[in-house]
């Protein structure tokens, strides 16, 4: 092989390499898990105290990919698989919390940010320090954070309520996710003629170790989940 024909074929193979990273990104979201509002299997408990909800979160996702929600109001938690298949309910023991039978919730200590400080360093800049157990990690961000996570392969992902901003190992933003926020649709419902509003609401990302984003979405029908698949 020639000079000239080694450069092609490395140039192509660069050009190939740069593109597929520059693609990297999460996929559409997709609602892996849904369920009406009720005390059954598969079904989600809400209540109002003090005129604020009391509904289901996101309390895990294992490196399986399984889906751990804990449901106050019905004292359980329910373990969905990766594709939304419920898998099991734990019920909770004690009238408050969580002790007794409970699934322990994951650990997520080596993963989640012990601590996370913004400087303003310019009028579209931060300059945030992540503080994780093992050591610390200083990024320059164009949003503001409070809370942080890396996954398994190292990339840390600043989370705020209405977006995820994935970095490298050295501190460059690769990737930003923007997350639905509160809205009214327009639903059809079965006997009416016209269509009417429902508001939806949304949760703050849960990102999970290999880097997909969870978010749980609420209306008065039902309770979900969504997901965005990094790819």
């Amino acid at each position: 092989m020639n000079a000239r024909i080694s450069c092609t074929v490395l140039s192509l193979f660069l050009l190939i390499l740069t593109g597929s990273s520059a693609d990297a990104a999460w996929s559409e979201a997709a609602e892996i898990i849904s369920g009406q509002w009720g005390a059954g299997a598969g079904q989600f408990g809400l209540r109002s105290e003090g005129g604020l909800s009391v509904l289901p979160s996101i309390e895990a996702i294992t490196p399986e990919k399984h889906v751990i929600v804990s449901d106050p109001v019905n004292r359980r938690q329910m373990i969905f698989s990766g594709d939304g298949k419920l898998l099991n309910e734990v019920k909770w023991d004690a009238a408050k919390g969580n002790e007794g039978t409970a699934v322990t919730p994951l650990s997520q200590k080596d993963r989640e940010a012990i601590m996370v400080q913004s400087q303003k360093i310019s009028a579209t800049a931060f300059r945030i320090t992540v503080v994780f157990p093992d050591k610390n990690v200083v990024l320059d961000s164009d949003i503001d954070f409070k809370t942080a996570a890396r996954d398994v392969s190292g990339f840390i992902h600043g989370i705020t309520p209405d977006r995820v901003v994935r970095f490298d190992k050295n501190g460059k933003k690769t990737a930003e996710l923007l997350i639905p926020t509160s809205h009214e649709e327009l639903i059809t419902v079965p006997g009416r003629r016209a269509p009417r509003g429902v508001y939806v609401f949304y949760g703050e990302p849960v990102v999970a170790p290999n880097g997909d984003v969870y978010v749980w979405q609420k209306s008065n029908e039902k309770y979900g989940i969504l997901k965005w698949t990094w790819r």
